[in-house]
């Protein structure tokens, strides 16, 4: 060995550097054996090292190593005669190639069910329980092994600034790594990796998109098992493409790396900063995770990696330790809901909080199809905003239908997943616009295209924040499979289609994401307070019916008209959104004194007029049925002053010319 065994001195957990030391450190129970094993990358003969406990801390046990030349080794832990991967591993090996069937656990004949839930079976040296693994040699084992692996990162930041955009100016767009790149055409080795992502960033901006919401990054095991409580006879293994369960959440996923490097992760952030675009992470943790370590793992990513943000899956006691630590300052934090005073408390110098929940997607979903939709519900979420926090709106996301699928399916087609399409959500809202799937009848498309045009308007003409499902941009559809977790396939794929469909929806996207920065009465970033509290003359934000002023929401009709006084953001520009969801055209009063002109029209297949259409100075307007039509109206009192302004400039041009001379 060209290496010399020393004292572990760690205020570190997990590996650290330290000139020409490496030091180890574990937990373990008092008085446990604890072990360092070293594996060589050249196969040669595993190391056990010893490791002591502290004297101060006798649960933390550890190890150093000088002069290791740590290129050429990989290690775990062995605790009390059992391996474990180090859980402050900053990178892994053995899974660097996705689904690798060398890896997939074999159930023996005779066993009539798989193990309990989520049980993760990783080939070590031991066969567990009921399981056996294919027949490998030991070369091909040890390629397999799980175990953790040294990374020093000397990566070159370059002043990386983060670009801490407003929530107001926000626009999210989700995705899965490998959803998002299998399908696209580059080569091999890129697809299903973050290198398709950072080619396709300028494509995303193009569409208005400021923030990537990436789901879990971090390495995971992808093989599972069907549990008991599934109604399977004969359980079948699937792939978890998702990723929402434990791992080593220090570690990037190897097999979403071109190269296996973490520095490729660095680099792709990098970019994005550079083209003011924020990467926020998700994150899910169990009931039994210690705090401290989850605190470690946020630290460590806004800090290594320059991540902008997280959205936390699992106990609320976690978002709300995560909301209140001080170390976080900066971040921005995504959880299905704070409480009240954790927000507002002024006291609290911790991330920026965005509640991540359903409450738009079903009101939205059974106001656009019909399911005993309310107009009172869906006001309410369309002015939904506070100060002290933001509100991710979304109508699609991985959890359920795509955009398309919405419009396409009244019921789920999860039979591929196995379970005999008990899994996935009920509830979905959902329409097929006259035929079930796929259709070839011109009007049943022409109506889902419609609906696509209204549900993307709605997104983004709502205060909170858009987000986008990846592939919903250019009609991606799962096959009305509402759950597709399992589908590493076409299925769960995002189609690369350059249709005319494709096109016309993402430039649709464009041009909405472009009015929604252009007039900055549809983006408060503090809620509307629906009262001339400036003295303006209007209210700030006013709802409207067949009569202006006026709605009887105890009528639920399925219109709306809402109008946005320009002066509360210093514009002279009002707008009014007329929403008509019903079969048959509405008449929408428009308020007086204003000469208007007609924007948006929901009801033509090019939505987004080239040029606004001139209205006059009209009082009412008609909508056809399931449509929405944007509105900007300049006060004619206004006009007027100012074409006097220039008719008294131009009669005192002639006098000053006169003086001149």
């Amino acid at each position: 060995m060209n290496f010399q065994i020393c004292t572990g001195i760690q205020e570190k957990a997990g590996v650290t550097k330290q000139k020409d030391v490496i030091l180890f450190s574990s937990q373990a129970a008092e008085h446990a054996d604890c072990q360092l094993l070293l594996y060589p990358r050249e196969n040669g003969t595993v190391l056990k090292i010893p490791m002591k406990a502290q004297e101060s801390q006798k649960t933390l046990y550890t190890v150093g190593i000088q002069g290791l030349d740590w290129e050429k080794y990989d290690y775990n832990f062995e605790i009390n005669g059992q391996e474990v991967v180090d859980r402050y591993a900053h990178k892994i090996t053995g899974r660097e190639i996705w689904g690798d069937e060398r890896r997939r656990p074999v159930l023996k004949q005779t066993e009539p069910f798989v193990p309990k839930r989520e049980r993760r079976v990783q080939k070590q040296t031991k066969i567990q329980d009921s399981i056996v693994c294919q027949a490998l040699s030991e070369e091909e084992v040890e390629k397999i092994k799980i175990k953790s692996s040294f990374y020093f990162s000397e990566f070159n930041w370059n002043n990386d600034k983060f670009p801490k955009i407003k929530k107001e100016d926000m626009v999210i767009y989700k995705l899965h790594v490998r959803g998002f790149s299998m399908a696209t055409r580059a080569n091999d080795k890129k697809k299903g990796t973050i290198d398709v992502i950072g080619q396709k960033l300028d494509q995303l901006k193009e569409m208005g998109i400021t923030t990537l919401l990436f789901m879990p990054l971090y390495e995971f095991e992808e093989f599972l098992f069907l549990d008991q409580s599934k109604r399977q006879e004969h359980p079948k293994n699937m792939i978890n493409c998702w990723g929402y369960t434990e791992g080593s959440y220090f570690a990037p996923k190897a097999s979403f790396l071109k190269d296996h490097d973490p520095d490729e992760l660095k680099y792709l952030i990098k970019k994005m900063h550079k083209k003011q675009m924020e990467c926020i992470l998700e994150f899910y943790f169990s009931d039994r995770i210690n705090p401290h370590f989850m605190l470690d793992i946020m630290h460590y990513w806004h800090k290594e990696y320059h991540v902008d943000g997280f959205r936390i899956l699992g106990n609320p006691a976690w978002a709300n330790l995560l909301a209140m630590d001080h170390m976080m300052g900066g971040c921005k934090l995504f959880f299905a809901g704070f409480p009240e005073g954790l927000a507002q408390d002024e006291e609290r110098f911790g991330p920026e909080l965005f509640s991540y929940n359903e409450e738009f997607l079903y009101v939205v979903r059974k106001v656009l199809n019909h399911q005993g939709g309310s107009i009172y519900e869906f006001a309410c979420q369309m002015r939904r905003q506070q100060s002290h926090q933001g509100f991710v709106n979304y109508i699609t996301e991985n959890n359920g239908f795509t955009l398309w699928d919405v419009f396409s399916y009244e019921h789920k087609h999860n039979e591929l997943n196995g379970e005999e399409n008990h899994d996935g959500n009920d509830w979905n809202y959902s329409s097929n616009c006259g035929e079930e799937g796929v259709s070839r009848k011109r009007q049943v498309l022409d109506f889902r295209r419609r609906q696509i045009r209204n549900a993307l308007s709605v997104l983004f003409f709502a205060q909170g924040i858009p987000m986008l499902w990846m592939g919903d941009e250019c009609a991606n559809s799962q096959e009305g499979n509402n759950n597709a977790y399992c589908q590493d396939n076409q299925i769960g794929w995002k189609d690369w289609k350059n249709n005319s469909l494709s096109r016309q929806i993402t430039g649709f996207i464009k041009q909405l994401a472009s009015l929604r920065k252009k007039y900055p009465v549809l983006r408060s970033p503090n809620p509307y307070q629906m009262m001339d509290y400036e003295n303006y003359g209007n209210p700030d934000l006013s709802y409207h019916s067949d009569g202006g002023w006026k709605i009887d929401f105890g009528m639920n009709r399925g219109f709306i008209g809402m109008y946005y006084a320009g002066a509360y953001v210093q514009s002279e520009e009002n707008l009014y959104i007329a929403y008509n969801f019903q079969y048959t055209s509405q008449k929408f009063a428009l308020p007086g004194g204003m000469e208007w002109s007609l924007l948006m029209d929901t009801g033509r297949e090019a939505s987004v007029l080239e040029e606004p259409k001139n209205l006059g100075e009209i009082w009412e307007f008609q909508v056809e049925e399931q449509a929405i039509c944007l509105l900007v109206g300049r006060s004619v009192t206004e006009k007027k002053k100012k074409s006097k302004n220039r008719r008294k400039e131009c009669r005192k041009k002639p006098l000053e010319l006169m003086d001149l001379s």
